[in-house]
């Protein structure tokens, strides 16, 4: 067996190969995609997700292959799109675990803060429209709030949060302040770089962006600006807890406020829950759960978990002039990675409440009369998984196509209610995987059960067999519907390349 071992977290590299060398000893490691040959009778790749083009060319050739991604994911990673798999899904099935593990959230096609109202008509659902309306008479704290989303942006840049119309116009881009193309000339005569310029602030403490800028977020204001522009300049190799993730942002926040709302266009809406149970010292949380999916289709959720802290006490979004985002959102990819570190931001999930004095951290009271609350949540976890890999299985299959010769690992966002009721935020493609704290050691042992589970199905060791038992049963298999889909006709993953050439 050949094997391009090639991650986005470069430290996870001689872990993966070690991994694999238990299982085929003899496998053969190449550096480059042009160094496996073309007869190769086996070939397992795990790769960067930003450079697939060659790797699944060199699938199409091998015999016996497998490397970690789908060709389309759309239907589970855009947040517009797993809107829609969950409500075709449901629509027909009013019982299903994901109507009442999943806050209501509407898609929105937005563009400019004045047309903002015909936004909301046009949706395919009124929800929105009705609650926004209704909320202008009542008091803020009585309020139905939502949370805005992009629906191509990671890390959690451009999220807002509004209750009324006019908040929600007034975090979008402004039709009045567009300019024609030859408005960009400076007085000079010369075309000045517009993304530069959105992205140069002359305040301590900068960091350097990859293109050679820099940027200096606050981290003490609350709001929007620090946050996008933390989210912004993450591409920083100074951070060395983002250095593996390669990709650029597509769209540039500004310092203002207003998202590029007219770039963008795909948003959900998707309904806030304020009532939530909080972390050392009121901080609010997710938990953060890994799925691993193989072939057409068995689907793994790992034991481990991780509990993602927000970097201040949590704050209502009816309190103070606007919401407070570092109280309100948990995303890591938000805070620095040494505030990370000193905040403890991110947590084992078994680990909650339990020895080493970290019962201050307030869980094992968080829900009095269940000491299993803990794995309530799992096994709440483990089914909204499978029955969401089955939604966009079936519902939505040109935008989830499932393959043999691929696997890929996903991590799922759920938020925990007062009650203990796990609620699916949303589903990460090639999550980031951190090298600090717990969460290191976790990305580890999940790393080896991945590359357990892939042999076995690649044939390349036995499967059940006793001795890769301990390591196997870091995953629990949630779902099997291999007989359900059937064979797929999809032949050859065509390398983009291949189009640019032909068209």
């Amino acid at each position: 067996m050949h094997a391009f071992i090639n991650p986005s977290a470069p430290w996870l590299k001689e872990h993966i190969q070690s991994f694999i060398r238990r299982h085929v000893p003899a496998a053969v490691f190449v550096d480059s995609v042009d160094d496996i040959p073309h007869d190769a009778d086996a070939l397992f790749q795990y790769c960067n997700g930003w450079a697939l083009t060659e790797n699944f060319a060199a699938a199409n050739v091998a015999k016996n292959a497998l490397i970690n991604s789908y060709p389309n994911s759309d239907a589970l990673a855009r947040k517009d799109h797993l809107a829609a798999v969950i409500e075709y899904w449901t629509a027909k099935r009013p019982k299903s675990i994901l109507r009442k593990h999943s806050p209501l959230t509407v898609r929105l096609t937005l563009d400019y803060a004045e047309y903002v109202e015909d936004a909301l008509m046009a949706a395919d659902d009124l929800s929105l429209l009705s609650s926004l309306e209704q909320n202008e008479t009542r008091e803020p704290r009585h309020c139905e709030w939502w949370i805005l989303k992009p629906a191509l942006v990671d890390c959690g840049a451009g999220i807002r949060l509004f209750s009324t119309i006019e908040e929600l116009a007034s975090h979008l881009e402004l039709a009045e302040n567009e300019t024609d193309d030859e408005d960009d000339e400076d007085e000079n005569g010369q075309e000045g770089n517009s993304e530069a310029d959105e992205t140069e602030v002359t305040t301590p403490n900068e960091v350097k962006l990859s293109d050679g800028g820099t940027f200096s977020p606050t981290l003490t204001t609350p709001g929007l600006e620090s946050l996008d522009a933390l989210v912004t300049a993450t591409v920083s190799p100074k951070n060395r807890m983002f250095k593996s993730r390669t990709k650029k942002p597509q769209y540039v926040f500004k310092a203002g406020g207003r998202i590029p709302s007219a770039q963008m266009r795909a948003f959900v809406a998707q309904r806030y829950l304020a009532a939530v149970p909080t972390l050392d010292g009121g901080r609010k949380w997710h938990v953060r759960a890994y799925a691993l999916a193989v072939g057409r289709l068995k689907v793994h959720v790992g034991r481990e978990m991780l509990a993602l802290l927000a970097a201040e006490p949590y704050v209502p979004p009816w309190e103070g002039e606007r919401p407070n985002l570092r109280a309100s959102l948990t995303n890591t990819a938000l805070q620095d990675a040494d505030e990370v570190e000193a905040l403890r931001a991110m947590r084992a999930f078994w680990d909650l409440g339990e020895g080493d004095g970290s019962d201050r951290d307030g869980a094992r009271d968080m829900f009095p009369g269940r000491p299993d609350w803990k794995t309530h949540v799992f096994y709440q976890i483990c089914g909204i998984t499978a029955e969401l890999f089955r939604a966009a299985a079936h519902t939505m299959g040109d935008k989830f196509v499932t393959l043999d010769k691929c696997f890929e690992l996903f991590a799922l966002d759920f938020l925990l209610d007062t009650s203990g009721n796990a609620w699916l935020l949303e589903v990460n493609e090639a999550p980031a995987f951190y090298q600090d704290a717990v969460a290191g050691p976790m990305a580890l042992r999940l790393m080896e059960a991945v590359v357990c589970i892939a042999m076995e199905h690649m044939g390349m060791t036995r499967a059940g067999d006793p001795k890769n038992a301990a390591v196997r049963n870091r995953l629990v298999e949630v779902l099997d519907e291999t007989a359900k889909l059937g064979k797929s006709n999809i032949t050859e993953i065509m390398p983009e390349r291949v189009w640019a050439v032909g068209s």
